[in-house]
């Protein structure tokens, strides 16, 4: 359940700003549309931990992510639940059931505190009838999410746990990488083994053993959640191998 009496609601500011647009759909938008964006969207800060929205609630707009981490997790009926994807900064939650006027799939669970800010689902219904390039945009993110989703979906059937983990790493090295002067790049895990174990369909067990076996072989060291990759190249080099 969501702990409202953790969460602040921030003072009224531009949310969508020039930054923003330029990355998402809502590069769409004209000034005048942005403009009542910012005058209708309302932000708030979430602590980690803090559920956003739940699975099965309706859906009343959209969430853009201005900041933090988030994790879109599915709950089955026997109550099992598996993180299916990260939202980062610039991404938007809702769209998928808001189009198809349907109630939300999935729960989006704070991981790391994070800013939201939230448009009702009739300011955006507005937007979608005024602008048809606006729909067309969520249209085509909805078509990749899918065909990443299909792609999950292979390499749990067919990747070994140990490419699942390198690949897993590639892709947080864009978003919690950071290089050091002499070119050693440490990647900062913004959640437990369990729940990447979770992202890509292992158990934590399994994800830590190849974790360990990578270690064992000199291409990273793990201290903590901080793991420095010694041999990017390498690591690349037989994702790549065992992708194509």
């Amino acid at each position: 359940m969501v702990n409202k009496s953790r969460s602040k609601q921030l003072p009224i500011m531009p949310c969508l700003g020039a930054r923003i647009r330029a990355k998402t759909e809502w590069a769409a938008l004209t000034p005048e549309e942005t403009d009542l964006f910012n005058r209708r969207v309302v932000c708030r800060t979430y602590a980690a931990g803090e559920t956003i929205f739940v699975q099965g609630d309706p859906c009343k707009g959209l969430y853009l992510v201005e900041g933090g981490l988030v994790a879109v997790r599915k709950m089955d009926e026997e109550g099992q639940s598996a993180i299916v994807r990260l939202a980062y900064q610039c991404d938007t939650l809702g769209y998928r059931p808001l189009l198809a006027k349907e109630n939300h799939r999935a729960t989006a669970e704070v991981i790391k505190e994070a800013k939201i800010c939230f448009v009702d689902a009739s300011t955006i219904r507005g937007f979608l009838k005024s602008n048809p390039r606006l729909g067309m945009n969520f249209l085509e993110h909805t078509a990749r999410a899918f065909g990443e989703a299909e792609e999950r979906l292979f390499q749990v059937a067919a990747l070994s746990v140990r490419i699942r983990v390198i690949h897993l790493l590639v892709l947080l090295r864009d978003h919690y990488g950071t290089t050091t002067s002499d070119g050693t790049l440490f990647v900062e895990l913004p959640m437990s083994q369990r729940n990447l174990a979770e992202m890509i369909g292992a158990r934590p067990e399994s994800v830590s053993r190849a974790l360990r076996n990578i270690q064992d072989e000199g291409l990273l060291n793990m201290s903590g959640r901080t793991i420095r990759v010694n041999h990017l190249d390498r690591l690349i080099g037989e994702l790549h191998h065992n992708l194509h």
